[in-house]
């Protein structure tokens, strides 16, 4: 038979219940806006009946509250992560392109590269008309001046941009320890709770945004698991979860510990034209050195974003295969798979090669070319590596490293800065090489052997002297004076030519010795050489450059079209994810209604009660 206060527990539970739920419901309400906030709900069911052994069989004892749990689907938080990274990844490349078609502008403006040259071709002109007065020649030096200029702000400005990027590679790695750090110590606090049988709601939420910033950075592979209790067979599930997260397949958070990234400098550059001080990523040690190489561009996100701007050679680095090795001193011979032509080169005087997967230095370089300029294999020398204890020493060669691979940098496909530093350098030495080997035919206004118009200051403060050295087939030297020392940082008006108007070379030797002050030959072949449509593969040097900002344009329209279709696709997920965990004001109004009426009711069934139970107790007679 039910206790006598069945009735008044039954209306009792409904009390807690329906308080409960209005508890929620404000909850809901007040982070409606919360950034990561899921919606809550209270799980209720129906408390065990009383058997009566009546014929109407079982008697209710109302409601219970089993569990407070947030609306989540796991499968929108993967496809949302996943739409995250690759978002960041293209969003970034456009970013950082842009920035770099800025300069671009500026250079086919009123202060380009356009300007310049029709500049350069009016000074020609005047030079054609007066070849021998003296104002007209220190105009022509001023004006060729000023493009060489304009291609040193140039080069600088991406080369600065290349730092800026180096900077935001560092800042992103401390913001991916950050989030580490804070994604461990939440589960630590997740899995507390959830042990003694609590759902750690909002801790999970929190976490949640954190993982959801972290996508940012890197394509993250999120895993729970039921943490079990007791051994073999006799295990059983608690109530919590473990989680760990994975970036390039190495645990970066799990339930023991978090792993941490570092950047670490290189010691050497890649590229010819890099600046100083680019960083790579390692995985942390527990002692605080660098372990195992992170390797951004095998994941997505802002990182393989940031990496492919900063280092993107459109597969254009030079790689081949190991011919031979010697020690003592330490030298590789590679024939790379391509012959490259001096001008394209980007391969620095010292700096880091991977032979076999293995990095080593070398600080300097002996190359074959043949006759057309062409470069078909490549010897580094005194090279070295770093022992087990980091120490640089001579390089050891394993045995049988030869017909494996070699390569000078990574190969990557997108068109970041050293694949436009390397085009400007070829635009500066086939420019120069043409304009030189006319030049150098001729005498100046003193019948001396005219000097190189083109060139680059030496480290002593000369100028590198460039005619000749490509002549014939041969062997080159990373420490020869040929048209490799030039880069677009670099490049000058010989400065014989800006300190003296004389040094200027206008006619040939028979010219000055029959004192013919008016004759310009050499003047006319540089006017022809200004619009020669063989100078480049594009054609003329104009049209180089019109080549250059297009290629540039085309990569940011197709980068700004994958940012925005994957901008669309985050957002459809994002839309898809909100439909179940996001708060709905109209549904929350309505159930706070709903719940405020239930309440009543029940506050109703108790005070009924409490006027039955007053007549049977204090006024029935007994």
């Amino acid at each position: 038979m039910p206790s006598t206060f069945l009735g008044l527990n039954t209306g009792l539970s409904g009390l807690n219940y329906f308080q409960t739920a209005l508890n929620t419901t404000s909850h809901n309400i007040s982070n409606a806006n919360t950034e990561g906030y899921s919606r809550q709900q209270v799980m209720v069911s129906a408390t065990d009946p009383l058997r009566l052994h009546r014929s109407y069989g079982m008697m209710g004892t109302g409601v219970g509250g089993d569990s407070i749990d947030r609306l989540r689907n796991e499968f929108y938080d993967n496809k949302y992560w996943v739409a995250n990274t690759k978002y960041h990844r293209y969003n970034t490349q456009n970013d950082n392109l842009s920035t770099l078609q800025t300069y671009m502008n500026e250079m086919t403006g009123e202060a380009g590269y356009t300007e310049w040259l029709s500049r350069m071709s009016q000074a020609l002109q005047d030079l054609a008309d007066n070849p021998a007065d003296y104002t007209t020649r220190i105009s022509y030096t001023l004006t060729a001046d000023g493009f060489t200029d304009m291609m040193n702000e140039m080069a600088n400005n991406f080369q600065n941009t290349q730092k800026t990027i180096n900077d935001e590679i560092e800042l992103a790695v401390s913001e991916i320890n950050s989030l580490a750090k804070q994604i461990y110590e939440l589960t630590q606090q997740i899995i507390n709770v959830e042990l003694k049988g609590g759902n750690a709601n909002d801790l999970r939420d929190k976490r949640g945004v954190c993982i959801d910033t972290l996508s940012e950075y890197a394509e993250v592979d999120v895993v729970e698991k039921t943490i079990m209790y007791g051994v073999g067979h006799e295990q059983v599930p608690s109530n919590a979860e473990s989680l760990s997260i994975r970036v390039n397949g190495v645990i970066l958070v799990d339930e023991m510990e978090y792993n941490e990234l570092m950047v670490v400098p290189r010691s050497e550059n890649v590229n010819q034209t890099d600046v100083e001080g680019l960083v790579d990523i390692f995985w942390m040690c527990a002692d605080g050195t660098a372990g195992e190489k992170f390797n951004p561009l095998a994941t997505s996100g802002k990182l393989q974003g940031l990496f492919e701007i900063r280092d993107g050679n459109n597969g254009e680095n030079l790689s081949g295969m190991i011919v031979e090795t010697t020690e003592s001193p330490s030298t590789a011979t590679i024939e790379i798979d391509a012959p490259i032509h001096i001008y394209n080169l980007n391969v620095p005087t010292q700096g880091l090669i991977t032979l076999n997967g293995k990095e080593y230095m070398y600080d300097g370089w002996e190359a074959d070319f043949d006759e057309d300029g062409y470069l078909t294999n490549f010897k580094f020398q005194n090279m070295t590596m770093f022992d087990d204890k980091g120490v640089e020493i001579a390089a050891d060669f394993p045995v049988g490293i030869e017909n494996h691979s070699a390569r000078v940098g990574q190969s990557i496909s997108v068109k970041g800065i050293p694949y436009y530093m390397a085009r400007f350098n070829e635009m500066v030495r086939t420019f120069s090489d043409y304009m030189n080997s006319i030049v150098t035919e001729g005498v100046d206004e003193n019948g001396d052997a005219a000097l190189d118009m083109f060139t680059a200051e030496d480290p002593y403060g000369e100028d590198y002297v460039l005619k000749g050295t490509m002549d014939k087939v041969g062997r080159l030297s990373s420490t020869d004076t040929s048209y490799y020392k030039l880069t677009a940082l670099n490049w000058e008006l010989n400065q014989q030519w800006k300190k003296d108007p004389a040094k200027v070379a206008v006619s040939y030797a028979d010219d000055i010795a029959q004192g013919n002050v008016e004759a310009r030959p050499i003047v006319d072949k540089i006017i022809y050489g200004m619009t020669d449509q063989t100078m480049y593969s594009q054609g003329t040097v104009s049209h180089f450059m019109q080549a250059i900002t297009t290629t540039m344009a085309v990569d940011i329209s197709k980068t700004d079209t994958f940012t925005s279709n994957q901008d669309d696709i985050r957002y459809t997920i994002d839309s898809q994810r909100s439909s179940v965990s996001g708060v709905d004001e109209n549904e929350e109004a309505a159930d706070l209604t709903k719940f405020q009426n239930l309440y009543n009711l029940a506050s109703k069934v108790i005070s009924v009660l409490n006027e039955v139970y007053d007549k049977l107790i204090n006024q029935t007679g007994v």
